[in-house]
């Protein structure tokens, strides 16, 4: 084939490129020489197929990557003045004049033309992403992504669009009752899920906070996270205790069950000493470290009051029935 196309005898080159690939369908390097023959041809659409179809069977196919690069060029000089090009671009100006319906009319026109190169999927897909049309733009970069594996922009962009469309999700199902379901009209049967050994969805479950908020309960523990990241666990530890602080400010840090009033009423005295006896020291390094425990007692005294006025008043008839022990 090699000597062949040297001599400029390329359909006997492709025919050697044929029938090498009918005895070995898997074979990378007669599609690589079938694309550097219909590039000679004046084909770059076909060279740049059979670039790929060669990179897909060996990944680590230098020759091949450079040659598909050099092809994908020329195709995206020519993809400036395309048809698709200009209905891409003509959705953008109706984006801007906040005509959405226009702009999907504009991208639907543009994917017959659309030519097999990444930079064309991609693009296709940021106006689909703009326009909220997440699962059209997924489908477009993952597209941009079989075309070229390494296109590293489209890999960036495909994630981005599926954090929109988990969001999506999620503000769709997880916080939805009954009367919203009918208002709505959006339901789910979670019995027409297929079975896979893929986990369910976490929207069919999870909080929408949960999954969202860093820090809330859950976060970290969500699909795609260990639980190990000491980040996530400081924001989580951190809202748990700025909601336990809140709570004994509003003085709404009160139970009736007895366990826990305990445990909060020798908490309390144990922090509140432990912020006033430094200043029983009378020297000046007792001055300085009770200044530094002050906020051990005001907690301690909080529990205190809190644990006071739980004595003092039954717990409010709203939240009789939610569960919470602590209202």
């Amino acid at each position: 084939v090699e000597d062949d196309l040297e001599n400029n005898r390329l359909e006997q080159a492709l025919s050697e490129c044929e029938r090498a690939i009918q005895l070995k369908p898997d074979f990378a390097i007669a599609y690589h020489y079938r694309g550097k023959i219909y590039a000679e041809m004046g084909q770059p659409e076909n060279a740049l197929v059979n670039y790929q179809k060669a990179i897909e069977l060996d990944p680590e196919f230098q020759d091949a990557w450079e040659n598909m690069l050099s092809v994908e060029l020329e195709l995206e000089e020519k993809f400036e003045e395309s048809t698709a090009k200009h209905h891409l671009d003509q959705a953008i100006e109706y984006i801007n004049n906040d005509e959405p319906e226009k702009a999907f009319a504009e991208c639907e026109a543009a994917k017959p033309y659309l030519p097999g190169i990444a930079i064309a999927y991609n693009y296709l897909g940021l106006i689909l992403q703009t326009l909220n049309q997440l699962e059209l733009a997924i489908d477009s970069y993952r597209k941009a992504i079989q075309l070229n594996p390494r296109f590293y922009a489209a890999r960036s962009n495909l994630a981005s669009a599926r954090v929109s469309w988990e969001e999506e999700q999620y503000h769709l199902f997880s916080n939805l009752s009954p009367i919203d379901t009918e208002e709505t009209g959006v339901e789910f049967d979670e019995s027409k899920i297929p079975e896979s050994d893929e986990p369910l969805p976490q929207w069919l479950y999870m909080d929408e906070k949960a999954f969202l908020l860093v820090g809330w309960p859950g976060h970290r523990t969500r699909q795609g996270r260990s639980g190990y990241d000491p980040l996530e666990s400081d924001f989580e530890l951190a809202r748990m205790e700025g909601v336990m602080i809140h709570l004994l400010l509003a003085r709404k840090f009160r139970t009736r069950n007895p366990i826990y009033l305990l445990l909060m009423a020798f908490v309390g005295v144990v922090y509140f000493f432990f912020g006033i006896l430094p200043f029983m020291v009378g020297d000046l390094s007792g001055i300085f470290a009770g200044i530094t425990s002050i906020p051990y007692s005001m907690i301690g005294l909080l529990l205190l009051v809190n644990v006071y006025l739980s004595l003092q008043f039954k717990k409010p008839a709203e939240y009789e029935e939610n569960g919470y022990p602590f209202f």
